[in-house]
């Protein structure tokens, strides 16, 4: 990963600004590793693209996460941390660089399937049929060819039980693209599991870390004349030190 510039975040954070969360996540890689072709990013599986999310939030802002949830029983704000480290130690090194093909058999039914990528995820969002049906195109668009018997069979003749055996699949191959937490209320000690979702996390983080940016460069700007180009060019010490000196 090349050293990443204040300016270079800047501009991935403006690039972003308009985006949908799904879009966010593709131009972020796009923006801050452009080592890696933009046009390859929405056909990586679900967890590969998290897994680089998580290297990014790592290089940015360090390995320690500090998140909170609501209970859902009583309303408390529990707070949780983990660690990216924590997260990327869970894929084995040889299955970062995954198949891109995989099987499944069940009874009769053998499937040859790959993971779901971005590309697919966009494509069932703009399906305005109910979340089960959605999950289930989804799933159905992953399925590269299916037989019963020995015969070849159409993806829409595969029966539910081996759609979930699909699902089930696809989660354990893919283990990045669905990190649960299990929190319990320090309150009313109810437990329940939250989706932790690097893509909205590293975002809510980015655009709280431009926004001071761009306050300190008005700032910096207005008291000394500076450019936005000389001030962040400036090393975050300086910066806070001239701030420091503004007495505002």
């Amino acid at each position: 990963m090349r050293g990443l510039t204040p300016a270079d975040m800047l501009d991935a954070w403006e690039a972003c600004l308009d985006r949908s969360p799904l879009e966010r996540a593709l131009v972020l890689l796009a923006s801050l590793l452009p080592e890696i072709p933009a046009d390859t990013l929405p056909e990586l599986s679900i967890g590969q693209r998290d897994r680089l999310l998580m290297e990014l939030r790592r290089y940015l802002f360090g390995s320690q996460l500090v998140n909170t949830a609501i209970c859902p029983t009583c309303g408390e704000r529990v707070e949780w941390e983990s660690r990216i480290d924590d997260f990327l130690a869970s894929v084995n090194e040889d299955r970062k660089d995954q198949a891109e093909r995989f099987s499944l058999q069940n009874g009769e039914y053998l499937l040859s399937f790959r993971l779901p990528n971005s590309a697919d995820i966009a494509a069932v969002m703009d399906n305005t049929e109910k979340a089960e049906i959605q999950q289930h195109l989804l799933l159905a668009r992953c399925i590269l060819d299916v037989e019963h018997g020995g015969e070849k069979l159409p993806r829409d003749k595969v029966p539910d039980h081996v759609f979930e055996e699909l699902a089930a699949h696809i989660s354990r191959e893919d283990p990045l693209a669905d990190i649960r937490i299990e929190l319990s209320c320090p309150h009313c000690s109810h437990g329940w599991e939250v989706l932790f979702d690097i893509g909205s996390f590293l975002w809510q983080e980015l655009n709280s870390w431009a926004e001071g940016m761009l306050l300190s460069i008005h700032r910096l700007a207005r008291g000394y004349g500076w450019s936005e180009q000389e001030i962040l060019a400036l090393s975050p010490v300086r910066r806070q030190l001239y701030l420091g000196m503004l007495g505002e």
